[in-house]
This record gives C-alpha cells, structure tokens and sequence, in this order.
C-alpha cells in the first residue's frame, strides 16, 4: 500500500474520531436537567393545590423585608400589599408552577424554598404546631436520653444528651434551635425526630 492511501486512511480515522466526539458532546449538552420539581418531588406534590399552605406563603412574602427573583412572585407580593388576596394567591400559582419546572441551577433555590415547596412544617400532622418554647421539651428529656446514635437524624445526632436535671437549659435550646432550622427546610421526607419532637 502507497503512503498517500495510509495518509487518506488516517485521516478518514482522525475526521471519524472527531465526528463521534461531535455527537458526544452534542447527545450530553441535549440531555434534559434536573428541575426543582423532578428533584425535590415530594415538596410539590399536592403544593398548587393547597389553598391553606398558599395562604402561608403569601403571608411570608407578604412579611418578607427581601424581594423574591421572580416576577410573578414581585406581582403576589405587590397585590397581598394592596390586600388583593385572590389576586396574590394566584400570581403566586403562577410564578411556582414556572419555577417548579427550571433548572437546579437557575436563580431560583430561594423563591422555591421560601414560597414554592412544602416545608418540614408544612407537613406537621393536622391538629398540631411546631414547637415554640424551650419548654415544650421537658417532657422529652429522657426518650431524647434513650435514643441509641443511629436513631438521631439530621442535626439532633450532634446534640448532646441532656443531664438527670429536667431543667437542662443547654440541651432544651439546641433542640428547639434544631426544630426551628429543620421546620424551614424543603421537606424531602418524614424525619422521624421531627415529628416525634418538634411537633406538640
């Protein structure tokens, strides 16, 4: 075989090698990304559809000293200050339904935590209230003592057990700290400490 046809062949190599490259980079750019919605499923399960819990996040944009990024959740917070409820409960829908199909990595993280997903306290069983004072837990102080390492969750593993004295103040305030963080987190599945301890 001459030299020039080896030449064409390594170049029919090369061009072939490159084209797949092409594609690669092509097929992985035109995979579809991850959204809030596909993420964090269980948070918007059921989210449009809860008058109640609408309402509250209406209310927190409402009170909210900081503005949210997206438009229609400027509008909801524009017509609850002009005591548009209806209206506000709807420009809310609106803005949630578009961010609940953006990307992960879209400006958005805020909007949907704050405003557009359930909470862990949104989820709290009917008929009971996050907890609210740091005596709302003494009378969890020794089922907090008998818990082996492995049936703490989230940040109560870090908490240390409380001492004999019922009026542990040290132990009492890292619980109703660690209730009050997770209560504002997206919820993402029962945490069985939550619910045990930070519900009355």
């Amino acid at each position: 075989m001459s030299v020039l046809p080896k030449a064409g062949l390594g170049f029919a190599g090369l061009a072939g090698a490159s084209g797949l490259g092409y594609l690669g980079v092509k097929q992985f750019s035109s995979e579809p990304k991850e959204t809030f919605k596909s993420k964090y499923a269980l948070a918007v399960k059921g989210f449009l559809n809860d008058d109640k819990v609408l309402g509250k996040k209406v209310d927190a944009l409402n009170q909210s000293s900081a503005s949210p990024k997206h438009t229609d959740l400027l509008e909801a917070q524009k017509q609850k200050k002009a005591s548009n409820d209806a209206g506000a409960k709807e420009a809310l829908k609106r803005g949630c339904s578009d961010i609940h199909d953006k990307a992960i990595e879209s400006d958005f993280l805020e909007d949907f935590k704050n405003y557009c997903s359930f909470n862990n306290e949104d989820k709290i069983e009917t008929g009971k209230t996050l907890v609210a004072d740091k005596n709302d837990f003494t009378n969890h102080l020794n089922s907090f003592k008998g818990k082996k390492v492995e049936e703490l969750q989230a940040g109560f593993k870090s908490i240390k057990k409380p001492s004999e004295d019922s009026s542990d103040e040290t132990w009492k305030e890292a619980m109703l700290g660690e209730c009050k963080r997770l209560s504002k987190e997206i919820f993402e599945g029962e945490i069985p400490n939550f619910k045990e301890f930070c519900a009355k």
